[in-house]
């Protein structure tokens, strides 16, 4: 069976995965202005690890959404065994199974990009209600990335695009929102070489597994220089 990056980490059990990982999670979410009357979207939830802090630290109403059934009970197994109250959903981002205006906060981490991004952008401005904001942490192409490896890195990651930063930017607007910042900005070479050891596997790998992984590696240590992440903070006014 052939594994997509997408069903190693929920196979796996990868927690953290995006640049920064969970230090990263908790700053932003710290700098923010959370408290118990607060409806967040935790949009592509993984195992939880987010919805788990926000709803332990501040005590905040949390939707926590993912799209694939195992990173679903990955999150689900985690908030029975903390006993926490979070509506976990089985659902893709590009349609949001919410009603217009309902979420103080959204965080996506590494999620957009691995969906229809325009649809993905539109259905966050939907559900966020005025003054909401988005916190994306995002894959970006940096300007010395070229077109051969570019290519190599969406097929791998089956990206529909691979978008730069002024890309980004851009798409943040186009689908309505004002006060666009970049909070941190790096390549995911640099944050990799900083970082700490990556999370233990919830259980062994297989073949095809270990083949995933394999390459999701060799890609970053190829194109690392190249290929970025930024931390996106966009608001709906």
């Amino acid at each position: 069976m052939n594994h997509s990056y997408q069903d190693a980490l929920a196979i796996i059990g990868i927690e953290g995965a995006h640049p920064g990982g969970f230090e990263l999670t908790k700053q932003l979410l710290k700098n923010e202005k959370i408290d118990h009357s607060s409806k967040i979207l935790d949009a592509g939830c993984g195992t939880g690890q987010t919805s788990a802090f926000l709803a332990k630290t501040f005590l905040c109403r949390v939707s926590a959404l993912d799209h694939h059934p195992e990173m679903v009970k990955h999150a689900k197994k985690r908030f029975q065994q903390a006993n926490l109250s979070i509506d976990l959903y089985e659902h893709s981002i590009e349609e949001l199974p919410f009603d217009d205006n309902s979420f103080d906060l959204i965080i996506a981490e590494s999620t957009t990009a691995f969906t229809d991004i325009q649809k993905s952008l539109s259905e966050f401005y939907r559900v966020l209600k005025l003054k909401g904001t988005l916190l994306s942490i995002d894959m970006t192409a940096e300007a010395s990335l070229d077109s051969a490896s570019k290519k190599e890195i969406m097929n791998f990651y089956h990206l529909r695009e691979l978008l730069m930063q002024s890309e980004w930017l851009n798409s943040f607007r186009q689908n309505g929102f004002s006060d666009v910042k970049i909070l941190r900005s790096s390549t995911v070479l640099e944050e990799l070489m900083n970082s700490s050891a990556p999370n233990s596997p919830l259980q062994p790998l297989n073949e095809s597994l270990e083949r995933v992984m394999d390459e999701h590696y060799r890609l970053i240590f190829s194109y690392g220089n190249n290929l970025g992440y930024r931390v996106y903070r966009a608001s709906k006014k």
